[in-house]
């Protein structure tokens, strides 16, 4: 069996790793002699560090290259109802299409736009969406069965019209939130079969932590560069100064060890690299027990959040990862996605939700988690273990009708 991924363009994303790596390692494990391919925006890089797939150029990495495939997608649908076979005029992007027998998008956030503080950036926000749309599109265009795995929808705006006629043409989709799952009835996309699954991240396998309260407890920061230029209503420096001081009381107050934890390592833009926001916090911190990790390996990042005694976050899966170890995490949120999370977990005070962030309120927040970090601890524990399952069964779920898929081929 031949699956192609879409949506999932950037291996420097860990995020985006993450759930390719859980989906496919599960796949893999219940499908004999499954074969997978993947879009890349880096198709070298992305070989390099996810070897189970063959990578290739996204369509999306220019409007001339979306354009033309799309071009190139309707003229083969013309030419086959006339019973004529012109694969002769498919591109690279078109023919790792053509030859799966199963689409599936692991672009997590992909169909979900945040709200952004800048009229541009949302402008731009509707166009990647409509990018992702598009890619969808040209999969049904070429009647291929297309699954949404692990996403969440909303927010679609003005391109509302368009996907629900794309959503209702997909054979799966799978939400990771009850939110997105409102949504896809509220703007009446009823064919496919849908369902709820907790992200795939959900069913990593992670050796439970032991927590042991001690003179220098380790906090981790982990923060978007992108959410701090483009979603939160507060100037670069002024939250890098905000952050340091607040890293600096921490640590003379609780004696606290600060770890700054990148998870996004860059991409097509500049704003993909969480390390520059974390460079710029550290600049005003006084730099004392205060380090930002080095390298750019995910089981050392892994590795880097179970240390961890709490967690402070704006990304959705290093949440999950420190949510998984039973850490105490805070969510500067940013967007809706977080709130789906969050409700999962059914404890409200894991969220930030100010996109105005100010020193007191953020400080005053960190501090009520870790004052409650016992308390936090037993209320998620049963509650994660419950959601790790219901990934698992998700993913069974979703690997069993794709074996269905597969007889018919």
């Amino acid at each position: 069996m031949k699956v192609h991924i879409i949506g999932n363009i950037n291996p420097l994303n860990n995020g985006w790793r993450i759930l390719l790596i859980s989906v496919t390692s599960f796949l893999s494990k219940k499908i004999p002699n499954i074969e997978f391919t993947k879009e890349s925006i880096f198709p070298q890089i992305d070989e390099k560090i996810n070897p189970m797939c063959k990578c290739t150029m996204t369509m999306k990495s220019s409007i001339t290259l979306l354009i033309s495939t799309f071009v190139r997608a309707l003229l083969w649908r013309f030419f086959k109802l006339l019973k004529l076979e012109v694969t002769a005029i498919f591109n690279e992007s078109l023919r790792q299409y053509y030859e799966a027998d199963v689409i599936i998008d692991l672009s997590g956030d992909g169909l979900c736009p945040p709200q952004s503080k800048s009229r541009w950036y949302s402008f731009a926000k509707i166009l990647f969406k409509l990018a992702n749309l598009t890619s969808i599109l040209i999969a049904i265009i070429l009647d291929k069965k297309v699954v949404l795995y692990s996403i969440s929808i909303g927010n679609l705006g003005i391109l509302t019209p368009l996907a629900k006629i794309v959503l209702d043409n997909v054979k799966i989709i799978v939400v990771r939130d009850y939110e997105s799952l409102e949504y896809l009835r509220k703007i009446k996309v009823t064919k496919p079969i849908m369902y709820f699954a907790p992200d795939a991240a959900f069913s990593m396998q992670l050796n439970k932590k032991t927590f042991e309260d001690k003179d220098e407890p380790i906090i981790g920061f982990n923060l978007s560069t992108e959410a701090i230029w483009h979603f939160h209503n507060i100037k670069f420096e002024h939250f890098a100064k905000i952050t340091g001081s607040i890293i600096d009381y921490l640590s003379k107050n609780l004696g606290a060890k600060i770890v700054l934890i990148p998870f996004s390592l860059g991409g097509p833009f500049k704003h993909d690299d969480d390390r520059i926001i974390l460079s710029e916090v550290l600049k005003y911190t006084t730099g004392n027990n205060v380090s930002l990790l080095k390298g750019d390996d995910l089981s050392s990042i892994i590795s880097a959040i179970s240390k961890c005694d709490m967690l402070v976050t704006m990304r959705m899966h290093p949440a999950i990862v420190s949510l998984l170890y039973g850490i105490p995490t805070l969510i500067i949120s940013h967007s809706p996605k977080f709130h789906g999370l969050v409700r999962l977990i059914g404890f409200n005070d894991l969220l930030y939700t100010s996109l105005q962030i100010d020193y007191e309120s953020l400080k005053n927040k960190i501090l009520h988690l870790w004052e409650n970090r016992h308390v936090i601890r037993t209320s998620i524990e049963d509650k994660v273990n419950f959601l790790a399952s219901s990934s698992i069964d998700g993913l069974e779920r979703m690997a069993s009708m794709l074996c269905e898929i597969s007889k018919q081929h």
